[in-house]
């Protein structure tokens, strides 16, 4: 969901080169014959991303006399593998990431290069380096190997693709201890139906609502003390206009940031900046157990087995030799 400058590397550079270690006469013979191919490919997919229509691109078992298994081997054997001719042209692309951040997801690190279109059924384009987008395993896994059969199915393309000028990305706080955040697509009225879909399929596909969700629950923890101090010391004012400085200072430089998200979201909740950063305690004492919040405590009477009971199935433990309960 993050650009990347398309590569100035040829098609047929990245070809040549590879093909340079090729040292079965036959082999190398079929895979010359094809150079013209591979060109023309790299034309017919450069003009099919910019109209974002790379589903269009029907599959293919070869390449002229070459084979798809054949392609997928030049790829494996003479660019990815260490020591291959291509392989300073593999290294190339993979830095070509800003900050070496996957473009898919924006968090983890890149660590291999997705093949836009499959190379088993797209084996034309199996070398031809706009094809080949650096990304985390992550998300490489989770894309998968499928060709898409309509516009809506395309994942976005970071050479082709730029949603990050726009604001799409939104959160919401989930109320708890300890709290929470659950994040979604909200795209902006003006888009059409297509780029919306895409957007909200790549969303999905890759598992980014899980991803930013678990790294939001980190965050939550590492600011709990500094909000306790504001709120300490000023209020629920206080604590509001620091997590909008926050959502502010992340916007200015991603508009879509999962930590952007979250600070505004956790601003806008009344309930978050009024105490809700620290979450609940539990306590039980002589068969009582009590709920304390930042605004209030409540007390009830009930059996200890029946608390252990709740307890269990919201996820809570008592924690040994105390009286006190949380979370694992």
């Amino acid at each position: 969901m993050w650009t990347i400058e398309k590569p100035d590397i040829s098609a047929l550079e990245a070809f040549d080169t590879c093909v340079a270690g090729i040292t079965t006469p036959d082999l190398r013979q079929r895979l010359q014959n094809i150079r013209v191919d591979i060109e023309a490919g790299e034309t017919t997919f450069n003009d099919a991303a910019e109209a974002s229509s790379l589903y269009r691109i029907a599959p293919a078992m070869n390449v002229g006399a070459v084979t798809a298994g054949e392609m997928e081997k030049l790829y494996d054997r003479h660019m990815v593998r260490s020591g291959g001719r291509g392989r300073a042209i593999y290294d190339r692309l993979m830095i070509a990431a800003e900050n070496d951040m996957c473009p898919f997801c924006g968090h983890r690190t890149v660590s291999t290069l997705d093949h836009s279109l499959p190379k088993a059924a797209h084996p034309a384009f199996a070398v031809t380096p706009i094809n080949l987008i650096p990304c985390c395993k992550d998300c490489n896994h989770a894309k998968g190997t499928q060709s898409p059969a309509t516009a809506e199915d395309q994942l976005l393309n970071a050479y082709y693709d730029d949603v990050t000028a726009d604001r799409w990305l939104s959160a919401g706080i989930i109320e708890g201890s300890p709290p929470a955040a659950s994040f979604f697509v909200e795209a902006p009225a003006y888009w059409g139906n297509e780029i919306a879909t895409r957007v909200k399929k790549h969303f999905t596909d890759l598992h980014l609502a899980k991803l930013y969700a678990s790294q939001a629950g980190r965050q939550f923890q590492n600011i709990r003390g500094a909000l306790g101090e504001i709120y300490d010391a000023a209020g629920e004012d206080a604590v509001r206009e620091d997590l909008e400085r926050r959502f502010r200072s992340c916007s200015d430089f991603i508009v879509n940031s999962w930590e952007g998200a979250m600070y505004e979201a956790a601003a806008a909740s009344d309930w978050y900046c009024n105490g809700g950063f620290r979450g609940l305690t539990w306590r039980l004492a002589k068969g009582e157990i009590s709920i304390a919040t930042p605004a209030a405590t409540y007390a009830c009477r009930v059996s200890t087995t029946a608390v252990l009971s709740i307890l269990r199935l919201k996820g809570l433990f008592l924690e040994p030799g105390a009286a006190r309960y949380g979370r694992p």
